[in-house]
This record gives structure tokens, C-alpha cells and sequence, in this order.
């Protein structure tokens, strides 16, 4: 092992880092390996990132915050399959390092990191300018991460009261969809664009879904009554998606998503504002992505 760059937000999940280069010093000396440190500052990081890499050659760049400092790191990475990511989960829901079995203690997910167990994972391209690494959606979802960070409030409580405020609020948009091998319309209050089986809180709304096996899924969430979430957030934590009269499950390499109303949009926990057409690509094996 020559060398592992670390890329650490500083203020990824409101969570205290003030301990955070002595925890990886010391578990890069146990193991003898060299490392450098390297600091989102929220502005031309990617480019940043990317000098460091040229410079350093390292083997493995470790993402250090939650799925939007993965995301950043992994559009460095897409397609160089030399160059290793690794996960050290610090933000607030750590949805894909919940999918890879990466613990959020940092000590265990550096052991991970360290043993060096991998897969050839997927990404999927979205409006041909956005990566995608674990669930996006459009609707409801998108639309409670949006009240969220707008209420600068943190904390399960917190979301838990934006949940049940979006869900009284909620809308149904008719949405055409094109698969390629199939189109048809459907009035629905959230779409899934799932590389990922489940979201950061553990809730499985693709129980079948696999990171590495060239293609994704669309899981659409048909209108419901407002009571209909008790059986809706059963089946979410039992894994039992598929069985609700609610859910509709559709796998695909492609999709063409077209509303007359605007939506919001959110990939991988980022809430990207409105839009009326959404186009998603899988792109088969881009990262070598250290797994637990």
C-alpha cells in the first residue's frame, strides 16, 4: 500500500472532527501507511481533489462526511479503476455507507478501509450532468430533504416533524415514463431512482436491488390515503416493498421521466430544485468502491 488520501468535510452532520486526524494517524501507523489530508472548503474542491490525486498517485481516497462528500469524491473517481474509494461515514444519514456495511465508528470503518474489500459499483447519470450513487427521487421525498435544510434544524425529532408536515401537504403529479421497452402514464407522489436497496434510516424501498449489476430500478408510489403510511412504513422495514398495493417496482438500463408540472428533484440526499424532465442512465462499474 502506497499511499491513502484522506478528503475530510469539516462540516458534514453538524458532527465534532476535532479528534479526527489523531484517530486516523494512529490506525495509518498501526498499519503502516502513509497518508495525506485534505479539506473541502465548498469551492472548487473537485478540482482540488483531483490535483491531489495527480500529485500523490494515492491508492485509496477516502471519503470523510456524508453521501454529498461521496458523491464529490466519486466524480473524481468515475472510471478510474486503479484508484480505490473508501468511506469513513460522518454525516447525517450515511445512506451508502449504510448500503456497503460501513459502521459509522470511525475506527471500525478505517479497519474496513484498510482490509480493502471491494465491488465494481454502478452510478446512474442523471440529465446527463449529475452522478448518482444510491437513491434519488423526485416528489415527496425530495420535497421533505428540501423543508429540511431550509429549517437549518437537525436531529431525528426535527425530521420527524418535517415528515408528517410534507405528508399532510403532499401531491400527486401525472408522470409519463419511457423505459425503452415500454412507456406508459402514471399519477404517482414520488418516483425512486434506486442504485441502492434502502436509505440511510434503514427503510428498504428497493429490497432487490444490487449496486453492481448493470442496472437500476423505478419504484413508483402511486397516490395513497394519508392512513395508508402505517402499512406503507411496515413493508419499508421489513423489506417487503414489493408486497404493498401502493408500490410499483420496475427495473430498467434507461429512463425518460416527463411531467407537465415541475417537481423537486433530489440525488443522493441534495435537493437540486424543480424540474419537468428527468433522464437516468445506468453506467455499469464506473467505481472501485471499498465495501464492509
Amino acid at each position: 500500500m502506497n499511499h491513502l488520501l484522506f478528503v475530510v468535510n469539516p462540516i458534514s452532520g453538524g458532527i465534532d472532527k476535532s479528534d479526527l486526524h489523531h484517530q486516523i494517524d494512529g490506525c495509518c501507523k498501526t498499519h503502516q501507511a502513509e497518508y495525506s489530508i485534505i479539506e473541502t472548503k465548498g469551492k472548487n474542491d473537485k478540482e482540488r481533489i483531483a490535483d491531489r490525486i495527480k500529485e500523490l498517485s494515492p491508492d485509496i481516497v477516502i471519503a470523510c462526511g456524508g453521501d454529498g462528500t461521496i458523491n464529490l469524491v466519486a466524480n473524481v473517481l468515475l472510471g478510474k479503476d486503479n484508484v480505490k474509494l473508501g468511506i469513513l461515514p460522518l454525516g447525517s444519514a450515511n445512506g451508502l455507507a449504510t448500503e456497503l456495511d460501513i459502521p459509522e465508528d470511525i475506527e471500525g470503518s478505517l479497519e474496513i478501509i484498510l482490509a480493502g474489500k471491494t465491488i465494481h459499483m454502478d452510478v446512474l447519470r442523471i440529465n446527463k450532468k449529475y452522478i448518482s450513487l444510491h437513491l434519488s427521487d423526485i416528489g415527496f421525498n425530495a420535497a421533505l430533504i428540501k423543508r429540511f435544510e431550509a429549517s437549518g434544524s437537525r436531529g431525528k425529532l426535527a425530521y420527524a416533524r418535517h415528515f408528517f408536515a410534507t405528508l399532510f401537504k403532499k401531491k400527486t403529479r401525472k408522470y409519463q415514463f419511457d423505459l425503452g421497452y415500454t412507456k406508459f402514464n402514471q399519477r404517482a407522489e414520488m418516483v425512486v431512482f434506486a442504485n441502492a436497496t434502502k436509505y440511510g434510516t434503514g427503510a428498504v424501498v428497493n429490497p432487490e436491488g444490487h449496486l453492481d449489476d448493470g442496472k437500476f430500478e423505478i419504484c413508483i408510489f402511486k397516490p395513497s390515503p394519508w392512513y395508508a403510511m402505517f402499512s406503507l412504513a411496515y413493508h419499508f422495514f421489513t423489506g417487503q416493498m414489493k408486497r404493498s398495493r401502493y408500490v410499483s417496482i420496475l427495473s430498467a438500463e434507461e429512463l425518460h421521466l416527463s411531467t407537465k408540472k415541475s417537481d423537486i428533484l433530489q440525488i443522493d440526499g441534495e435537493d437540486l430544485g424543480e424540474y419537468k424532465k428527468v433522464h437516468v442512465q445506468i453506467e455499469p462499474a464506473q467505481l472501485h468502491v471499498i465495501r464492509g
